[in-house]
């Protein structure tokens, strides 16, 4: 009996993954995120192929195959998280770490047992590194029902993930009750179930990637929050993102504003997904004019980025690159010679 219930669960559980993903992957505005979760619903059915009550009626060859890609699975997991709650400038800034640590997890998953310390040591290490993701881009965060389905993800990963981990290590195959692996599959089908009613309600954006618009006009006919955007415009015109360390909680009280109201209006009415490449927008364009003028050349590179609101050069440098595909002092550098060629 526990068998086929195990049987079923494990079938609904990919299910609900593959069902997400061909949605998903059906909507042309949605298709490029939809990569991520292919991936994970491909692990997991692999994984799940090797575990209790299914890998018995598998080939040899088969369940060597299922075997490989389920050790991919920190690999798309870590994809997954970044495509999800990260923006593209955002995961090209921050992505690659991860990766790496995501990569050599994967491989210590064929390595002898005696590295078997090491690589439970990297995943907890990996689990550790996404929920910071998570938790340390939350407050930037623009779309409002990803915000919260992050204290969902966070205690499903801090909780699930963690102390499966480590239950694993602490119990040998054979020290294993036979209900282990199908309470497992029951708690990743419950989060499954949870994760598709959030991923597929109704005019969710969060598949989407960040394309910002100008201002509405006042004979545009979407319903806009015009008072708050005037107060934004005029924020900004004063320069309030030259401020270090600005935060949006920061901002709405300098506006007079709920914060909630000032997400909205900057997400919903300026199409922005997130406060750092709405205020950065405003300091890579100032400091574009800064580096490019040749009466500034003697100014240094780090006193431009202080003026512009940067706390320091490598955070400059990435959002600068990031924007421009070029660091500042080559930018700077092809500015200069082409004002001088200009000029002789």
């Amino acid at each position: 009996m526990l068998a086929e219930t195990d049987l079923m669960i494990r079938g609904a559980l990919l299910g609900v993954c593959f069902l997400c993903f061909i949605l998903l992957w059906s909507n042309g505005r949605t298709r490029a995120k939809s990569y991520s979760l292919g991936a994970i619903a491909l692990c997991l059915t692999a994984s799940m192929a090797v575990e209790q009550g299914m890998g018995t009626v598998w080939s040899a060859d088969a369940r060597a195959v299922a075997f490989v890609l389920g050790h991919f699975m920190p690999l798309a997991l870590s994809w997954f998280v970044l495509d999800v709650f990260m923006e593209a400038a955002e995961r090209r800034r921050s992505g690659l770490p991860l990766f790496c640590l995501a990569g050599l997890v994967t491989a210590l998953c064929f390595a002898p047992p005696q590295l078997g310390g090491v690589q439970v040591a990297l995943n907890l290490l990996l689990y550790a590194g996404l929920l910071w993701v998570v938790v340390t881009t939350a407050e930037g965060d623009l779309v409002e029902h990803r915000r919260s389905f992050r204290v969902v993800f966070v205690s499903a990963i801090a909780v699930f993930g963690v102390s499966k981990t480590l239950l694993d290590v602490s119990l040998a195959d054979a020290l294993r009750p036979d209900w282990y692996g199908t309470a497992h599959a029951v708690a990743l089908l419950a989060f499954a179930i949870v994760f598709a009613h959030w991923a597929l309600r109704p005019g969710s954006d969060i598949w989407t990637e960040e394309k910002p618009r100008p201002k509405p006009q006042t004979g545009d006919l979407r319903l806009v929050d015009k008072p708050a955007l005037d107060r934004i415009e005029t924020a900004m015109r004063d320069e309030i993102w030259r401020r270090e360390g600005l935060t949006i909680g920061a901002m709405a009280e300098e506006l007079g504003l709920p914060e909630h109201r000032l997400r909205k209006a900057i997400n919903r009415d300026l199409g922005f997904r997130n406060f750092a490449s709405f205020v950065n927008g405003y300091r890579i364009d100032a400091a574009k004019a800064a580096l490019a003028a040749p009466e500034r050349s003697g100014q240094t590179v780090l006193e431009i980025a202080y003026e512009c609101g940067f706390a320091s050069l490598a955070p400059f440098n990435k959002a600068f690159r990031t924007v421009t595909g070029q660091t500042p002092t080559d930018y700077r550098r092809t500015c200069l010679k082409e004002y001088a060629s200009i000029s002789a």
